[in-house]
């Protein structure tokens, strides 16, 4: 009876092993494969979430940069104080935004990190200290070429003794000495993932791509070079230079979201392959284990029925 009942309502043998025999070992098999495919799909849907707050954060991050890219193409020319404050202003802003956007995390991985997933990609304090540090390295320039108050190389710095080919120099300088390691914890190796039997792709983004370094650059350059006062000249290569380099930080921006966009892809088409698979699996371990719930539920009908005629019969025996 227990046996029967058992199979009437989940389908398959009672004991598979006493029923398959030699067989048992195929139905195993067809089992763990079920599992193991169910878990790559499982870690697929974990992959494809990150890639796609990935994604969404790296279009955000790239719209910042075309906000400082056309808000200094806007003034391009202009000299007036209040145009350059806004824009230098704008520059700030957009900087902070990054540092913002840099640290989101999906399921307490950040998701920027690479592999270093349990680790902020940026400190709290990021946006003040590396503003800090520009204006120091800018200072070191100014006193080095005597851009000071009395045009000495101990005076104060004056940023706005620079002239066009001034800004060139200490632009060219800070890129080059530009170290972006010692501002993030982000690991260069990114995280990977087997989203088939067969292949394992790249499944998240490190901040250490260039894109996210012309970004923090370009914000910094306009934030903090765009000054009220500065020379004609001067002030225009600070606009060249920071569209220059934002709209370096929207290509390679744009260029890692489209390499994300085809491992996304990718994933999709192993969803689907895995789904088939499993399909055919569990169809032939159902086809191996399964049994007729309609001919078990008439068996333990008509054993119910004799087993109540049973004590029926003895019951009327014991009245006499």
């Amino acid at each position: 009876i227990v046996k029967l009942q058992n199979e009437s309502v989940t389908g398959t043998y009672y004991d598979i092993g006493l029923q398959l025999g030699a067989k048992t070992s195929q139905s195993l098999n067809f089992s763990r494969e079920s599992e193991r495919l169910q878990a790559i799909t499982k870690s697929n849907a974990l992959a494809e979430q990150r890639m796609d707050t990935t994604q969404l954060t790296m279009k955000n991050m790239a719209a910042s940069a075309q906000s400082v890219l056309n808000t200094f193409t806007g003034v391009t020319g202009a000299s007036d104080g209040t145009s350059t404050a806004v824009a230098a202003d704008k520059a700030l802003a957009e900087l902070e935004n990054f540092a913002g956007m840099a640290v989101t995390s999906v399921n307490g991985e950040y998701i920027f990190s690479g592999i270093n997933t349990d680790a902020p990609t940026l400190q709290s304090t990021f946006v003040s200290d590396v503003t800090a540090d520009f204006q120091t390295k800018l200072n070191t320039f100014l006193q080095a070429n005597g851009l000071t108050d009395d045009g000495t190389t101990t005076g104060v710095p004056d940023i706005t003794k620079m002239t066009g080919a001034d800004v060139d120099d200490f632009v060219a300088s800070y890129k080059a000495g530009f170290n972006w390691s010692s501002w993030t914890d982000a690991s260069s190796t990114v995280m990977s993932s087997r989203i088939s039997t067969t292949e394992t792709v790249k499944t998240s983004t490190s901040l250490n791509g260039d894109g996210f370094q012309d970004l923090v650059i370009s914000t910094l350059i306009g934030s903090q070079l765009a000054k009220e006062g500065l020379q004609t000249d001067a002030l225009a290569r600070v606009k060249f230079h920071v569209v220059e380099t934002a709209g370096a930080a929207v290509s390679g921006i744009n260029a890692e979201r489209s390499q994300l966009g085809l491992v996304q892809a990718r994933v999709e088409t192993a969803n689907e392959t895995l789904s088939a698979q499993k399909t055919i699996i569990d169809t032939q371990y159902k086809n191996l284990v399964s049994v007729d719930q309609y001919e078990a539920k008439t068996r333990l009908a008509t054993l119910m029925t004799q087993l109540e005629t049973s004590y029926t019969i003895t019951a009327k025996i014991q009245q006499l």
